[in-house]
């Protein structure tokens, strides 16, 4: 979901809707490079190309399973 999506979601709270994406966006930042840490640590290396590649496929079916808002027609 891009910003412009949720900024149409919530036009009424622009500056909360823009910080809870910027705040989200740099938790998954944090929790890929754990997960990341975490595979490589216990598993090995390789493992860290698998989690990625499940997290990737994961990504790609919430995307397409997904639909941004309609916007507002005003006239």
């Amino acid at each position: 979901m891009s910003e412009q999506a949720i900024l149409l979601a919530s036009p009424d709270a622009r500056e909360a809707a823009s910080s809870l994406f910027v705040g989200v966006f740099n938790g998954a930042i944090a929790l890929g490079a754990l997960v990341g840490g975490l595979a490589a640590d216990g598993i090995g290396t390789t493992a860290v190309m698998w989690v990625g590649g499940a997290l990737a496929v994961g990504a790609l079916v919430t995307s397409a399973a997904g639909r941004a808002p309609a916007p507002d027609v005003v006239a």
